[in-house]
C-alpha cells in the first residue's frame, strides 16, 4: 500500500505518465510544425484546420464507443486498439506525403485513435479510492511536462528534427507502448476481488471491483438522456464543451493569435514552454483543491480564472499573449478530470467508461466548434477577437454554473436533513 492505494495503482499511473510524456511529441508537431507541413505538402493553414476539426469530430464520436468497449472488454484491449490506430495514422502521413494522405492519416485515422480517450479515467476510478483527482492530474501532467521539456529540444535541432522525423519517433513510441501494454497491464479490465482485498486489507467498499456487465451500446446511450434531469450533469456537460472550446482555441489558434499580435518567434516558443510548466503547477494545485474542497467550487474558480485570462488576451496588449499563457496555463488540466469526477459522484452507473466517453464527446465538440469559429473569424475580420469573446462568455457562464450547482446541492442537503 502506498498512500492508502494499491502499489499497482501507482505503477500503472507511472506507466501512463511516461508514455503520455513521450506522446506530447504529437502535440508539438501540431503546434510547431504547421509552417513546414503546409509548405512541403503544398496545403494551406485552412486545410490543416479542417483536418484538425475532422480528427476532433471523429474522436468525439469514438469516445463513447471506446468507453463502451472499455466497459465490455476492459481497458487493456481498448488502449491497444487506440495505440494501433495512432501508429497507423502516423505511418499513413509519412508514406503518403500528399494532402489526401495527410487528411486520411491525421484527420480520419487520428480521430479513430480517440477510442482510448476514456481508459485513464476508468483505470483511476477502479484502482483509486482516496487520491483520484491527484492520480488523474499526474497522468494529465505528462503532456504538459513533455511540451515544456521537449519543445526546446525540437526547436534547437530543427535542422534534422523535422516534422517527418518527429512522426517517426512517435511511431516508435506507439509501438513500444503497444508491446509493453500487452505484458504490463493486467487482463480483464478490472482488478480481481482477491487482488484488491489483499491490497486494501480492511477496505469495505469493494463493490466496484466486481466485473462489470457490459450494457448494450444502444440501450446505454438511450438511457443517458434521462440523466439530464440532474442539474449537476447539465452544468458539467456545458462546462466540458466550454473547456473543449478553450483548448481548441489554444491548440489550434494561439500561434495565429500571437502572430496577429506580432509576437516574436522567440516569445512564442517561450510561451509554449511556460504553458507546459504552468499546466503542471496549476494542475497539481487544482488536484489538491478537487480532493480537499467541494469540487463544484474548485471548478467554478477555475473557469472564472479562465475568464480573466481570455479577457487579458482580448485586450490585445503587447504582453497579452504571455500573460494569457501564465494565467490560462494554471487552469489547463483541472477542468476535465474535475468535471468527470463530479459527474460520476452525482450519477451512479455501472457503465463508467461509457459515461466518461459521452462526457468527453461534448468536450471534443467544443474543440471542433473552436477550430471552425476561429477560421471563420479570421476570414471575415482578419483577427480572432470574436473567438476570444466567445471564450470569455462561455467561461463566465460555466464558472457561475458550478457555483450555483454547489449552492443548489447545499440547499437540497439541508432540506433532507430537516425532513
Amino acid at each position: 500500500m502506498w498512500f492508502k492505494e494499491p502499489k499497482y495503482a501507482w505503477f500503472i499511473v507511472s506507466f501512463l505518465w511516461l508514455f503520455g510524456f513521450l506522446g506530447s511529441i504529437g502535440r508539438i508537431i501540431v503546434q510547431y510544425y504547421q509552417g513546414p507541413i503546409t509548405q512541403e505538402l503544398d496545403i494551406s493553414r485552412g486545410f490543416l484546420g479542417y483536418a484538425w476539426s475532422a480528427s476532433i469530430l471523429i474522436g468525439s464520436f469514438c469516445a463513447p464507443f471506446g468507453g463502451w468497449l472499455t466497459d465490455k472488454y476492459g481497458y487493456k484491449m481498448t488502449m491497444i486498439m487506440g495505440s494501433v490506430l495512432g501508429v497507423i495514422s502516423a505511418a499513413v502521413i509519412l508514406v503518403f506525403q500528399h494532402p489526401a494522405g495527410y487528411f486520411i492519416g491525421f484527420g480520419i485515422l487520428g480521430g479513430l485513435a480517440g477510442i482510448g480517450a476514456s481508459t485513464s479515467y476508468v483505470i483511476v476510478t477502479e484502482w483509486f479510492q482516496h487520491h483520484r483527482a491527484k492520480a488523474l492530474m499526474i497522468i494529465s501532467s505528462a503532456g504538459s511536462i513533455g511540451l515544456a521539456a521537449l519543445t526546446p529540444v525540437f526547436v534547437r535541432n530543427e535542422s534534422w528534427l523535422t516534422w517527418m522525423t518527429a512522426y517517426k519517433i512517435s511511431i516508435a513510441v506507439g509501438i513500444c507502448f503497444i508491446m509493453l501494454t500487452s505484458f504490463i497491464v493486467k487482463n480483464g479490465g478490472t482488478p480481481s476481488k482477491k487482488t484488491v482485498e489483499d491490497s486494501l486489507l480492511k477496505e469495505e467498499n469493494l463493490n466496484q471491483t466486481k466485473p462489470r456487465q457490459g450494457l448494450k451500446l444502444i440501450n446505454a446511450i438511450k438511457a443517458f438522456p434521462s440523466y439530464l434531469r440532474n442539474p449537476v450533469l447539465v452544468v458539467v456537460i456545458f462546462a466540458l464543451f466550454t473547456c473543449g472550446f478553450s483548448m481548441g482555441t489554444v491548440e489550434m489558434h494561439l500561434m495565429a493569435i500571437q502572430q496577429t499580435a506580432h509576437v516574436s518567434h522567440t516569445m512564442f516558443i517561450a510561451s509554449l514552454s511556460i504553458l507546459g510548466i504552468l499546466e503542471l503547477v496549476g494542475g497539481f494545485v487544482f488536484a489538491v483543491l478537487l480532493d480537499k474542497m467541494p469540487r463544484a467550487i474548485a471548478l467554478g474558480c477555475l473557469y472564472l480564472i479562465r475568464t480573466v485570462a481570455f479577457s487579458i488576451l482580448f485586450a490585445s496588449l503587447y504582453l497579452s499573449p504571455v500573460l494569457f499563457t501564465l494565467i490560462f496555463g494554471a487552469t489547463y488540466l483541472g477542468a476535465i478530470p474535475g468535471g468527470i469526477l463530479l459527474a460520476g459522484e452525482s450519477i451512479k452507473t455501472k457503465s463508467i467508461g461509457l459515461q466518461t466517453g459521452i462526457l468527453l464527446f461534448f468536450h471534443q465538440l467544443g474543440g471542433v466548434a473552436a477550430a471552425i469559429t476561429g477560421g471563420l473569424n479570421y476570414d471575415l475580420f482578419h483577427n480572432y477577437q470574436a473567438l476570444i469573446a466567445i471564450n470569455i462568455a462561455l467561461s463566465l457562464v460555466s464558472g457561475i454554473g458550478y457555483i450555483v450547482v454547489h449552492k443548489y446541492a447545499a440547499v437540497v442537503r439541508n432540506r433532507n436533513m430537516h425532513a
